[in-house]
């Protein structure tokens, strides 16, 4: 009914329109089209329709498809060319011309200027809702207009279109097309380069689905400001908007958080509305709005410290999305870009913690399948700057025990803490797993000194203590290897031992803060808190270094004796603060009091602060705590 109205009309309003008509059916007579075209037949059609057709249709090209060496390509927001399955939006637009415009004479149908008021200021919106005849839907761009099932108090709802709403629809889509032509980056397969588009990232977003990655057509973040704008101004902006992070364009929904969150958009715009073009009803899609990004007034200068995930974040986002990985990887990922995404909206300690625990979560995921990470070549987390620790330092005790343990560092060829959590070939700036098994089949190798499982943390921290002591006893190492670079606070190692903090955020941070770079020494208040004497003696024989027990004294080198910590380990604490107390003693140091009798599991817990480093003012009130005053010595 359009077509034919348009076609034939002698209204001036309409010529260029109806001549635009007469000029693509002479190229399809010439090409000898009666049938949609596919594959070549349909680029050598597009080239001939830019060649020939008028500026005015070919800005309508340029917003639908773009022609690369690889054939046409089509931006997200006009479907596949302009049409969305079956339902094509040039065939809809001219029935709603048809329906605002008589087409005899080029003026306004009785209605038409109703429906302007009701679609531009809400006015008389009720004639909007009235079903007519010839009702289309309005395919992806106004799902809740489209009709179809539970779209209405029955089973089955109708199509319900104000013809102004979809003319002016896709008018406005044309503002897109400025940049598309001029702009042939190799963004992938979904002609990124179209103006705020990105890639789809199913994270972000509460409505996020299995599908989402697979399916959708990409992501559309549309701009707003908050002043009145010409047509030019509007037009300019779409033509020049860009969003960069460092000095490339943002190629998916997190990188354009991340630009939004650095001031990398244009200045001028108060927020960004995202749009996700996903499969909602069967095979149909529907421009979904899943979120709106405020533009902050002063720049996020933290979100440069995701610059440093780059390199590592872009392999394992294509290892995650094969169809052969583990769905682990997916998870693992969706949680890294929500909590990406996060930290650029919210630059809170609270989402940074966030993110280095989802971070430590996908190292622990890669640890689990050792095939895929191995076959894949993945590594472990790479080295972070310290800014981590200013972003997400909440000054709570299960960020500074996590910190202190993060901090234990290698000894000749006992690694750091990390090297007991995952097998590591290499613990300097760049880190790598170590792998075994070549050809086809190679996986992460099963590194004895690998200790630290499943399991609850007080396990796996006596555990990765015993294996630090033994694999000292086996070196021949002058000192232990527990030394740390953020030595622990004694009120926080008490809070630990009477298993007064959360051990799962705890251990979570601990993974994550593996990747920290933690290479000069930092020696914290001296808080001293109330701590059992069992601990004080234990502690003492597990230092990395001799014993200073008072300033000015003459360092004391204390035998280690690996007995000492397997009965603690095992629960037995009187047996091992005895033993304890002996080699004080045999090494010159009074000892004026011993361990209190506790339960097993407290004992066990002691037994697992032992792998908290300490700082020296530390051992200096531990001394105080078990051994006789200086001045009684000396008397």
């Amino acid at each position: 009914v359009g077509i034919i109205a348009i076609s034939e009309s002698q209204a001036d309003r309409l010529s260029t329109y109806a001549q635009t008509i007469k000029v693509c059916r002479s190229i399809l007579a010439e090409l000898e089209f009666e049938k949609a075209p596919k594959d070549d037949d349909k680029h050598s059609l597009l080239i001939a329709c830019r060649s020939r057709l008028s500026d005015e249709a070919v800005t309508w090209l340029d917003a639908a498809f773009v022609l690369t060496n690889d054939g046409p390509s089509y931006p997200p927001l006009l479907g596949t060319g302009g049409n969305d399955g079956r339902l094509e939006f040039t065939n809809n637009f001219m029935q709603r011309v048809a329906e605002l415009i008589v087409a005899d004479t080029g003026k306004p149908a009785p209605r038409s200027r109703d429906l302007l008021e009701a679609s531009l200021f809400a006015v008389g919106a009720h004639d909007r809702l009235r079903k007519k005849p010839n009702d289309k839907p309005t395919g992806q761009f106004s799902p809740g207009a489209a009709g179809g099932a539970n779209a209405a108090t029955g089973f089955d709802g109708d199509a319900v279109t104000n013809a102004w709403d979809y003319v002016l629809m896709l008018e406005g889509a044309l503002v897109l097309s400025a940049s598309v032509a001029r702009r042939r980056e190799d963004s992938g397969p979904q002609a990124l380069s179209y103006p705020f588009a990105v890639r789809t990232t199913d994270a972000g977003y509460d409505t996020a689905g299995a599908g989402d990655l697979q399916k959708g057509r990409a992501e559309t973040w549309l701009p707003l400001w908050g002043r009145a704008a010409s047509f030019p101004e509007i037009a300019a902006l779409f033509a020049e908007g860009r969003a960069t992070v460092g000095r490339r364009r943002a190629r998916d929904a997190v990188d354009f958080a991340r630009a939004i969150g650095a001031l990398g958009v244009d200045r001028g715009l108060t927020a960004f509305e995202r749009f996700g073009y996903l499969q909602r009803n069967g095979q149909a899609y529907a421009a979904v709005p899943l979120d709106r990004w405020a533009v902050p007034d002063t720049p996020n200068t933290r979100v440069r410290l995701l610059d440093e995930l780059d390199e590592w974040l872009d392999r394992f986002r294509r290892v995650a999305r094969q169809d052969t990985t583990p769905a682990s990887f997916g998870r693992a990922l969706r949680r890294i870009q929500s909590a990406m995404m996060d930290v650029c909206r919210y630059d809170l300690r609270d989402r940074w913690q966030a993110l280095l625990i989802a971070l430590g979560a996908a190292e622990q995921t890669m640890v689990r399948s050792p095939g895929t990470t191995a076959r894949e070549r993945l590594s472990p987390l790479p080295s972070l700057g310290t800014g981590w620790l200013r972003a997400a330092d909440d000054g709570s005790p299960e960020f500074r025990l996590a910190l202190a343990l993060a901090s234990i560092r290698a000894l000749d060829e006992v690694g750091p803490l990390r090297a007991n959590m995952v097998p590591l070939a290499d613990w300097k700036r760049w880190p790598r797993f170590k792998t075994e098994g070549g050809g086809r089949a190679p996986r992460l190798k099963r590194d004895p000194s690998v200790v630290w499982g499943r399991g609850e943390l007080v396990s796996n921290m006596t555990a990765t203590l015993l294996r630090r002591c033994m694999e000292a006893k086996r070196l021949g190492l002058d000192a232990l290897p527990l030394r740390g670079t953020r030595p622990a606070r004694l009120d926080d190692i008490g809070a630990f031992i009477n298993g007064e903090l959360d051990e799962d955020k705890l251990e979570s941070l601990l993974w994550g803060l593996n990747a920290v770079w933690l290479d000069h020494e930092w020696e914290p208040p001296n808080y001293r808190g109330v701590l059992p004497a069992g601990y004080s003696l234990l502690k003492l024989v597990h230092l990395p270094h001799p014993l200073e027990h008072a300033p000015g004294a003459e360092p004391v080198s204390v035998r280690y004796d690996p007995e000492v910590s397997r009965l603690a380990c095992a629960g037995r604490l009187i047996d091992a603060t005895d033993r304890a107390a002996h080699r004080l003693r045999a090494s010159g140091l009074p000892v004026v009091t011993r361990g209190v009798p506790e339960t097993p599991q407290m004992a066990r817990r002691i037994a697992a602060a032992l792998l908290f480093p300490t700082s020296q003012k530390a051992v200096e009130t531990m001394c105080d705590h078990v051994l006789l005053p200086q001045e009684q010595q000396a008397v």
